[in-house]
């Protein structure tokens, strides 16, 4: 379900960063996928820092002003826009680190599926937290989510409650809130995807060396039976036999 957040910055034609669908760059390998996620989170969460910060100079700079000049107002709607923009690109890159964590259980089976879905339900309660406050901001802000069907709408309603005293600090305030609200999802949900990734490394690390022993063993079998190609040698028949030979090279005792 979208916020009314979310409508806003549809509204205001602000395009996320991230793909729909868990798709980060189109024909990205799924490795190359988890390294872009992680970084897109580590950016965002950078980057809602610093608009909260830049708001809540606004917000004391004008708390006690009758009047704006007109300047000034273009000049807090555009981090204001931003900071919703980065809202709805949270929420985005929630989804997309469930669809990336899916992907991953479906291309190796054997990786824990509870852990799998741990990941999932954390992601997913991270955005649903961040669903709730964004709304609670935007009802704070006592504005008619009505007034945000159409990008003109919506940025005319934002000037308006900047010029009006009454609904300015009202508007500036829902902004911050929307803001921490933002960068403790994002922070969440980059504690999350680290330590999935970590995760999911060891995973592929042991599964390497596991191919790899086998691969060793399996040849260290085939020269115990039929000798080794570059160093041509009858196949051991002696001191217990071709197959005891054979679970000697296999680790057997």
């Amino acid at each position: 379900m979208k916020t009314h957040l979310t409508v806003l910055i549809l509204c205001l034609g602000i395009v996320p960063v991230v793909a729909a669908g868990g798709t980060l760059t189109g024909g990205a390998t799924l490795p190359e996928q988890i390294v872009q996620e992680v970084t897109a989170i580590q950016a965002q969460t950078s980057g809602a820092e610093r608009l909260v910060e830049q708001i809540q100079q606004y917000e004391n700079m004008v708390q006690n002003m009758v009047t704006l000049p007109q300047s000034m107002i273009g000049q807090i709607t555009q981090p204001i826009d931003q900071l919703y923009g980065m809202a709805a690109q949270a929420q985005q890159l929630g989804t997309n680190a469930m669809n990336i964590s899916n992907q991953f259980q479906n291309l190796n089976a054997s990786f824990n599926p509870q852990l799998t879905a741990e990941y999932t339900q954390k992601y997913e309660s991270i955005t649903t937290g961040l669903n709730n406050a964004l709304n609670t901001a935007i009802q704070a802000a006592n504005l008619n989510p009505n007034a945000f069907a159409t990008q003109a709408q919506a940025e005319q309603a934002i000037s308006q409650a900047l010029a009006n005293p009454q609904s300015r600090n009202a508007l500036l305030q829902g902004a911050v809130s929307a803001g921490q609200a933002t960068v403790s999802a994002l922070t969440q949900m980059q504690q999350t995807a680290n330590t999935e990734a970590t995760a999911e490394m060891v995973y592929r690390k042991n599964q390497l060396a596991y191919q790899t022993n086998q691969v060793a063993a399996n040849d260290a079998a085939e020269k115990a039976l039929y000798g080794d190609p570059n160093n041509p040698q009858p196949g051991v028949v002696v001191g217990g036999g071709t197959l005891n030979a054979l679970d000697n090279a296999l680790g057997g005792n």
